[in-house]
């Protein structure tokens, strides 16, 4: 089979406009490329079947369940079924900072949370549809401050649903929220706990025990995880060759790369490329 040069991206998908609302079933027994886009995709589900992949993680979502996919996040849809419910597809520019900080922090780690059916975010999205339907009522600060509704909430189930309510306060959540973002920013350059430490001002071990009572894992795991993930995107979408991927993600030993990549995924780069070329075509 032969690899795409790059990783499909769809762009523009919004047509200029900031904010489009579509219902489920648009897509319902429908399969969709592998791709990733330049907005963030919301899935309002109130009721049925939902399974999609998300950066090479599975995410299913069964009854009502919120879900939110970043931009730049590779995904595609597996299968559906009985679907009612709501995509939202917002700029990224249109989503506030805070609220983009802390989706950020729960991206790889809790990107859909189970909601009650009858939850008023339910409730909104067909309020959102009259106001684009409706000229006398279709402004942008009107249909934006509903969006920051939806999304406020989407954002307030992701942190209940925390295994512990008291981890979603305080200065550790803080410093991990900065961290991740930090890490997302510039792992390509800096890999060590300690440099993210000293850009935060505290302790390296300090940085480690915070993240680690937010998340469940120590700051180092989540910097390996993203340069695994980068390193697998690379490796499945295109043509690359491991000295040139390891050049790419800031690595000027080859060699030492490719004994990280085993180490943190079980195989070579060459075995997972050739092991996971089937995954490109659609899921039957």
């Amino acid at each position: 089979m032969k690899k795409p040069k790059i990783i499909p991206s769809h762009h523009n998908q919004l047509e200029n406009f900031r904010v489009r609302l579509m219902p489920l079933s648009v897509f319902h027994e429908k399969q969709s490329e592998i791709h990733r886009d330049d907005h963030y995709m919301f899935i309002l589900q109130q009721d049925g079947e939902f399974i999609l992949d998300v950066d090479f993680k599975r995410v299913e979502m069964k009854g009502a369940s919120l879900c939110f996919v970043e931009p730049g996040q590779i995904h595609q849809y597996i299968h559906q079924k009985d679907n009612e419910g709501w995509f939202l597809f917002v700029e990224t520019g249109a989503v506030p900072e805070p609220y983009q900080e802390i989706l950020g922090m729960y991206q790889w780690m809790r990107q859909s949370a189970s909601v009650d059916k009858y939850d008023v975010i339910f409730d909104l999205p067909p309020i959102l549809k009259r106001i684009e339907e409706d000229p006398a009522l279709n402004h942008p600060s009107i249909e934006l401050s509903l969006v920051d509704s939806v999304i406020g909430m989407i954002v307030s189930k992701l942190e209940k649903s925390q295994i512990s309510g008291e981890q979603n306060k305080g200065q550790k959540y803080t410093i991990t929220k900065q961290f991740k973002k930090l890490v997302k920013e510039d792992f390509k350059n800096n890999k060590k706990v300690r440099e993210y430490a000293k850009f935060l001002a505290i302790t390296p071990l300090y940085l480690n025990e915070a993240v680690k009572e937010v998340t469940g894992y120590p700051a180092s795991f989540w910097i390996q995880q993203k340069i695994l993930l980068e390193a697998r995107r690379l490796l499945f979408y295109t043509v690359m060759d491991v000295k040139q991927i390891a050049f790419e993600l800031g690595y000027e030993d080859p060699i030492y790369f490719s004994r990280f990549f085993k180490k943190g995924t079980g195989m070579t780069a060459l075995q997972f490329r050739s092991g996971n070329q089937e995954l490109s075509h659609h899921h039957r």
